[in-house]
């Protein structure tokens, strides 16, 4: 990490409160994840960490506990992110790099949380930098969201598993499982919008549409019984 950055464990109250509330400066919303569930599930074994950059709060992460639907343990990672005015600056994939070691040290199989599959610059830093794989697609993961982010959209969602047992750390030494890789076009591919995040500003029915649109693609594959395998450099989703 650059000089002044640091990522700090959540080992009490305050700790759990300055996570919940740059939690909630991230998604624009009040309790995005209530400082009393940070609490527990940190004393339960759970996943939270404060990311700091000269001396101020500015990303957090939080998750807990799980078994993966094969019975083995596992982090499901609820939240990470960053405020808006410090992203680009790599402290995302400094969360994630952590979060990796962390479940590493304590004997866990895999890292799995969800995301957007609208969200073209989600995908490829899941996909491709991390090396996430996808593992199921649900509509209407989370129902109804009234946050900053999601409030009016439907909140369709990619499950993706990060491999935690059996990698090696990184040459460098550093926590970070194997990094992803482009995938070639198939025969089959599902389109994002280049940035849907703007298309919801300017024109919500566009947007609108590419949900639906890509809803559609989605259950089609399923159908066929098509998996995805990764993200194109053009932003699509590759099908098998």
């Amino acid at each position: 990490m650059s000089p002044g950055v640091r990522i700090q464990l959540v080992e009490d109250r305050e700790g759990a409160r300055i996570a919940a509330a740059v939690a909630d400066r991230v998604w624009s919303m009040t309790a995005m994840v209530p400082t009393e569930i940070v609490i527990a599930a940190v004393h339960a074994g759970g996943y939270a960490w404060v990311l700091w950059e000269d001396g101020e709060p500015v990303g957090s992460a939080f998750g807990f506990l799980g078994h993966y639907h094969d019975g083995r343990a596992s982090l499901h990672s609820h939240l990470a992110g960053v405020v808006a005015e410090r992203a680009g600056r790599g402290h995302g994939e400094a969360l994630k790099r952590h979060q990796w070691g962390w479940a590493r040290d304590r004997g866990l199989e895999a890292i799995t949380w969800t995301f957007d599959p609208l969200v073209r610059r989600n995908a490829v830093f899941n996909l491709v930098k991390l090396g996430a794989r996808v593992t199921d697609y649900r509509e209407d993961f989370y129902g109804e969201i009234d946050d900053g982010i999601n409030a009016g959209e439907r909140t369709d969602r990619l499950l993706v598993r990060r491999e935690v047992a059996g990698v090696a750390r990184a040459a460098d030494g550093c926590a970070a499982g194997p990094r992803g890789d482009w995938s070639a076009p198939t025969a089959r591919t599902i389109a994002t919008p280049e940035d849907v995040e703007g298309l919801r500003r300017t024109d919500r029915a566009a947007a609108a549409r590419w949900r639906e649109e890509q809803r559609a693609a989605m259950r089609a594959a399923r159908a066929d019984g098509l998996a995805i395998l990764g993200v194109t450099r053009d932003g699509s989703y590759a099908l098998a």
